[in-house]
């Protein structure tokens, strides 16, 4: 039973899946689904054409973005079959939907534990953990997501880049190294494996690499990230503010680009580039205390500029 339902997950929609364990878990020869360990039905569990009405009419309301109410039809599935993958999957996209991150991150630790193939979960189970600032939950959670894995690129990254933000990166530059190694041309790693090369005083390999990417991919942000940063490293503060104008333009939800270039104007003397970089960061990660203290140290200079002409 249990191959059949790994099937039945890597290959049908979400909908469909949900329609067919009902179909399974209510047919008088496959035992149901919300019975205990010792086989006997749990009490609360509903009708199958109950089931099925809820689940049809949750999908509804859940692609029109009418989360509530689909939340609603969602918890009464979950707690009749609290064991149920396909309905833990969509309550902690719901919870995701509604930034409800603490509750995604609890559906996900109960999908990875009962799902046929538990890295479905990933990498939204360490990125609700990054979201509620739990970095180390996050790593955890990453290394579980590559243990169901262990050649899978995206694996690599989001270890890797979970450790990066930790300031390990002995951990992270083996990593992102072991993705190119899986994957020579995943600009992700490769950028990442750059960034740390850059953090560790290895500018000329990380510009090297966020080069090669760039000759492949003009616009991608992280690329150019990279090379703002090296120039930034170098002293060329012209070169690296170009840069960043450049990707904020192609990118204008990239926080880290912000934050450079707030970094850059700073450097050049531009209090006013500095302060509009820096907001721009807090309406996009309201959580950053560092740059909400660098915007108020400079909004206090300004003030006191102008008191004292």
């Amino acid at each position: 039973m249990r191959a059949i339902l790994k099937a039945v997950w890597q290959v049908l929609p979400p909908l469909f899946a949900a329609l067919l364990y009902v179909d399974l878990f209510t047919s008088p020869f496959v035992a149901r689904m919300g019975v205990s360990s010792t086989g006997e039905r749990e009490e609360g569990g509903l009708p199958p054409d109950q089931v099925k009405k809820l689940v049809e009419l949750g999908d509804v309301h859940f692609h029109k973005g009418e989360y509530q109410l689909a939340l609603a039809l969602e918890l009464q599935l979950y707690r009749s079959y609290p064991e149920n993958p396909v309905y833990l999957q969509r309550l902690a996209e719901i919870y995701h939907r509604t930034d409800r991150y603490q509750d995604e991150a609890a559906m996900w630790e109960q999908f990875l534990q009962h799902a046929p193939v538990p890295v479905e979960g990933c990498p939204q189970i360490g990125k609700a953990y990054e979201k509620l600032g739990k970095r180390k939950e996050a790593v955890n959670a990453f290394e579980r997501c590559l243990s169901f894995d262990p050649a899978d690129p995206d694996g690599f990254f989001f270890l890797a880049h979970a450790l990066e933000m930790e300031q390990q990166f002995d951990r992270a530059d083996k990593l992102y190294q072991q993705c190119v190694a899986v994957s020579p041309k995943d600009a992700d790693c490769q950028l990442g494996m750059a960034r740390v090369m850059f953090r560790t005083g290895r500018r000329a390999a990380a510009k090297n690499i966020a080069r090669e990417v760039l000759a492949r991919s003009p616009d991608n942000a992280d690329g150019l990230l990279v090379m703002a940063l090296v120039n930034w490293g170098d002293g060329n503060l012209a070169a690296a503010r170009n840069i960043l104008e450049r990707a904020v333009k192609l990118s204008d939800r990239y926080p880290d680009l912000y934050l450079v270039l707030g970094r850059v104007a700073e450097r050049q003397g531009d209090r006013e580039m500095a302060r509009a970089s820096y907001s721009r960061v807090l309406e996009l990660d309201p959580q950053n205390e560092e740059i909400a203290h660098r915007r108020l140290a400079l909004e206090r200079g300004s003030a006191a500029q102008s008191a004292h002409p």
